[in-house]
C-alpha cells in the first residue's frame, strides 16, 4: 500500500515512542531529518521513492551547510525510516538499503575554548550567585533563583575540570561523589564508568551546593534537580550552558561539549600521558583521543584560570594558552 511522506513520518514516530521507547531527544532529532527530507521529496509517495531520489537528496545536502557527521546522521534516520516502512509493508523493498555517502568524512579538529572564553564561562554563574545572595531569603522565588545559580556554578565547573559529558552529568547521583576523597564516580557508555578527581574549587561549589539541595524536599537521588525538585535533562544543561555563554559574551557558537574538548587538550598540552587522559575521559578507543594533540593549543603566559583537576598537579598547566581557532 502507498501513503505520502509525511503520513508515514507520523507512523514511523508513533512506533519509536509506544513500541521502541525511543527518548524525546532521538524522536525530535527524527522528526527534524525527516521532515526536510519530506519537503524535498515534493509530495512523491512512499512507494513512488527510488535509490535515485535518495542520492540526488544526498547530492543536496552535500552542497549546503551540513557537516559530514549531520550528514551521516540523516543517512541513518533514512534507512531506519525505510525499513521501518519495509518491515511495515508500506514498502516492498527499502530504496535507503544501498544508501552511502560518497564523499570522506571531514578530518575536524573539536572546537576549544580560548583561555579568555574559559574564564568568562566560568565567571558568568559566580557573578550571578553574588548578585542573588542579597535577595535569597525575601522571598521563595529569590531563594530559588540563587539555588539555581550556585547548581549553574557547579555544573559548569564540572563540565570543564572533569570533562564529563552531558549525558553522564544528568545521571549523577548524590551518592556518586565522594567530598571526603574529592572524587566523582561517572556512569559512562554502556559499562565504561570511572572515577575522576576532583578540584578544590569544585569540591567546594559541591558543598555549598549540597547544601542548599539538603533543604529541600526531594524524592529522587539525582544529583542536579531543577526548582521542580526532578532530576536534571539533558535540554535542561544546554539551555542553562546557552545562558552563561550569552552573559559571558561569547559571541561564537559553542556547546558544552567544548568545555570537554578544552579540557582535554588543555591536559595533552601540559604533558599528561595520552593514556591517562583516555582514562579521564571514558573513551573506549585511544584513536579518539588522539585528536587533542592535533588541536592549535600551545604553551605560554595567560591569565590564571580555572584548570582541570589533573592540571592542578602540574606546574607546567599554570603557561597555558589556548589558541581560539
Amino acid at each position: 500500500m502507498s501513503m505520502n511522506v509525511q503520513q508515514a513520518i507520523a507512523e514511523f514516530l508513533q512506533h519509536g515512542q509506544r513500541v521502541r521507547n525511543l527518548s524525546d531527544r532521538t524522536l525530535r532529532a527524527y522528526n527534524s531529518d525527516l521532515t526536510q527530507f519530506y519537503v524535498q521529496m515534493d509530495g512523491t509517495g512512499t512507494s513512488e521513492i527510488t535509490p535515485e531520489h535518495l542520492e540526488s537528496y544526498l547530492d543536496k545536502l552535500g552542497t549546503g551547510p551540513y557537516r559530514d557527521t549531520s550528514i551521516r546522521r540523516k543517512v541513518a534516520a533514512l534507512k531506519v525510516f525505510f525499513r521501518f516502512l519495509e518491515e511495515q509493508g508500506i514498502v516492498t523493498e527499502s530504496p535507503a538499503r544501498k544508501l552511502k555517502i560518497k564523499k570522506p568524512v571531514e578530518n575536524r579538529v573539536p572546537t576549544v575554548l580560548s583561555g579568555r572564553e574559559v574564564k568568562a564561562l566560568l565567571a558568568a554563574p559566580k557573578a550571578q550567585v553574588t548578585v542573588l545572595a542579597e535577595a535569597r531569603d525575601q522571598s521563595a522565588g529569590g531563594r530559588n533563583r540563587y539555588f539555581c545559580a550556585v547548581r549553574d556554578n557547579v555544573i559548569l565547573e564540572l563540565l570543564f575540570s572533569t570533562g564529563i559529558r552531558i549525558g553522564e552529568l544528568v545521571a549523577l547521583n548524590v551518592s556518586d561523589v565522594d567530598l571526603s576523597t574529592h572524587q566523582v564516580q561517572i556512569t559512562g557508555r554502556a559499562t565504561r564508568g570511572r572515577v575522576v578527581p576532583l578540584s578544590a574549587a569544585v569540591g567546594d561549589a559541591l558543598v555549598s551546593y549540597l547544601e542548599l539541595r539538603g533543604d529541600r524536599t526531594l524524592d529522587t537521588g539525582a544529583l542536579f534537580v531543577g526548582r521542580s525538585g526532578t532530576r536534571l535533562t539533558i535540554y535542561s544543561i544546554e539551555n542553562i550552558f546557552k545562558k552563561h555563554v550569552r552573559i559571558a559574551d561569547i559571541k561564537r557558537h559553542v556547546t558544552p561539549h567544548a568545555l570537554r574538548h578544552t579540557m582535554a587538550a588543555m591536559l595533552v598540552s601540559s604533558g599528561t600521558d595520552i593514556r591517562e587522559v583516555q582514562e579521564i575521559l571514558g573513551h573506549a578507543s585511544i584513536l579518539s583521543t588522539q585528536v587533542y594533540t592535533r588541536l592549535p593549543i600551545q604553551k605560554g603566559r595567560r591569565p590564571a584560570a580555572a584548570l582541570p583537576a589533573r592540571v592542578f598537579t602540574d606546574p607546567a598547566a599554570a603557561k597555558l594558552t589556548i589558541k581560539k581557532r
